[in-house]
């Protein structure tokens, strides 16, 4: 009789445990994320259009997503969506208000608070001037900083672009473009707290106020509160753009020369820095570079500053590619060790472009060939990738591709190892082949060597965009739809 019961119990938990998992893991499917490539993750199918979209993991193998947003009328706001590792939304069917206040908000871009949340900037017009506003949302996509966000700058003539970072404590440091000078752009940054409070004064500090203009900064942590900052410079004597850099400290007081390091002040123009850490308080910056070139010509160059300022690859830095054709907008990741894994857009003739990457190691030295490995050179057309850590010293890439068909763009990725190799076969996999086009593919890692990626979709309608996702894993898998039942451990009858 006491076996029967223990039996009864047995086969009764057993049913629990395999209701619970049917329904968490299988009855959830259609909300998780697919495995086919023409179905996807949807984030945001509300009315109007949706644009711009940018991605953070959540550091829990999920990710927080936001994007502007024209529900349901003539002016954009800012939402955001939080996913889980499942492919399951966190924040209501289609986001959560980042900012709706009057008029424009455009533009977002995000940063993690370190808790499972994001911190969120913006440039806004609700004023009549375009200033830069921030809201931090928790972790259940509630707003931290007021209804609307706090003002990070409202300084004369506006400002524009703005980008962040992390301080390390909750809060973030933000740069734009500054026009409250007149005429010509500056740099300016702001640090707001855990709390939502400003620290470097009313409208910020200055980064740089050179003569003439500054444009594009881009910003990473130096992982002692503060941050380094990168932009081009039209200061030179031939009035050609160049690249510099500045450090900021956690009270806001810059660290390098005033007004900047130049990284790079070679003939002709250098433009369009991206950045990333160097593992050492420092950073590498890779950027276009017309420097044999006085036409169009465009090769890939990059330079490593350590955490005094100092140049660490020569005068002008070093060529990631300097193959014939047009080498643009580089987007570059640290790979772990010191050094960076630099991807790009590579125009072989004036109607193709594809994709191509380079490694470069601590010291300057380039490890995947004079000019890089490549990334996909399909039929068609290859544009705007997009790179994250594979968590092993290589890469995921994304990007959006002409080469399936003649009517539509669709997403793409490959994962390269360190060493130079192709994971995901000759021309990678496929992400999304749902009708309409997709374009402009984020891309944040999921953890666990795999990667989420977020694009605008066109698949309900030509003329509106949504946002859709999808998880792909290490192995170039696309979704987590194979879960295993939880251990039932063996019980003993008597």
């Amino acid at each position: 009789m006491k076996t029967k019961k223990f039996i009864m119990a047995y086969f009764f938990f057993f049913a629990l445990i395999l209701a619970a998992s049917f329904h968490i893991g299988f009855s959830g499917n259609a909300r998780a994320w697919s495995d086919d490539p023409a179905i996807n993750t949807p984030i945001c199918t509300a009315s109007d259009n949706q644009y711009y979209p940018k991605i953070i993991s959540d550091g829990s193998g999920g990710a927080i997503i936001t994007w502007e947003d024209w529900r349901p009328e003539a002016y954009s706001d800012i939402y955001a969506q939080r996913v889980n590792a499942l492919g399951t939304a966190q924040w209501g069917t289609n986001g959560v208000a980042v900012c709706t206040a009057d008029d424009w908000q455009k533009f977002p871009r995000i940063t993690s608070d370190g808790s499972g949340g994001a911190i969120i900037t913006w440039m806004d017009l609700r004023t009549g001037s375009y200033y830069i506003y921030a809201q931090k949302v928790d972790s259940s996509g509630t707003p931290q900083w007021g209804y609307w966000g706090v003002a990070v700058c409202t300084g004369g003539n506006g400002q524009f672009n703005p980008q962040i970072t992390t301080d390390g404590a909750g809060g973030a440091i933000i740069v734009w473009e500054d026009y409250r000078s007149g005429t010509y752009p500056h740099i300016y940054a702001q640090r707001v707290d855990a709390s939502g409070s400003i620290q470097w004064g009313t409208n910020g500090v200055d980064i740089c106020t050179g003569s003439t203009s500054q444009w594009y900064p881009q910003i990473i942590s130096d992982g002692s509160g503060g941050a380094i900052i990168t932009w081009y410079d039209y200061r030179g004597t031939t009035r050609m753009y160049d690249i510099y850099a500045q450090r900021v400290n956690a009270s806001g007081s810059v660290q390098w020369s005033p007004n900047g390091v130049a990284i790079c002040t070679a003939i002709d123009r250098q433009e369009y820095p991206t950045i990333t850490t160097d593992g050492a308080g420092g950073a590498i910056i890779a950027w276009n570079d017309y420097r044999y070139s006085t036409i169009s010509h465009c090769d890939i160059y990059a330079q490593r500053v350590n955490a005094l300022g100092t140049a660490q690859w020569g005068i002008s830095g070093v060529a990631m590619c300097a193959a014939s054709g047009d080498q643009d907008f580089p987007q570059i990741i640290g790979d772990g060790s010191g050094g960076a894994i630099i991807t790009w857009d590579e125009y072989n003739s004036a109607t193709k472009s594809d994709i191509y990457a380079q490694r470069v190691n601590g010291s300057g030295f380039i490890q995947w060939g004079t000019s890089g490995q490549p990334i996909c050179t399909a039929s068609g057309g290859q544009y705007s990738p997009k790179i994250t850590t594979d968590g092993s010293g290589g890469a995921i890439i994304a990007w959006y591709d002409y080469s399936s068909d003649i009517t539509w763009y669709d997403i793409y990725a490959q994962r390269v190892s360190g060493s130079g190799s192709m994971q995901w076969g000759t021309y990678g996999v496929a992400i999304c082949m749902a009708g309409g086009d997709q374009e402009s593919p984020k891309i944040t890692t999921d953890g666990s060597g795999g990667a989420i990626i977020v694009w605008e979709d066109y698949r309900n309608s030509s003329e509106y965009s949504d946002i859709y996702a999808q998880q792909i894993g290490k192995d170039g898998t696309l979704g987590k739809t194979h879960r295993s039942l939880p251990f039932l451990p063996l019980l003993l009858l008597e």
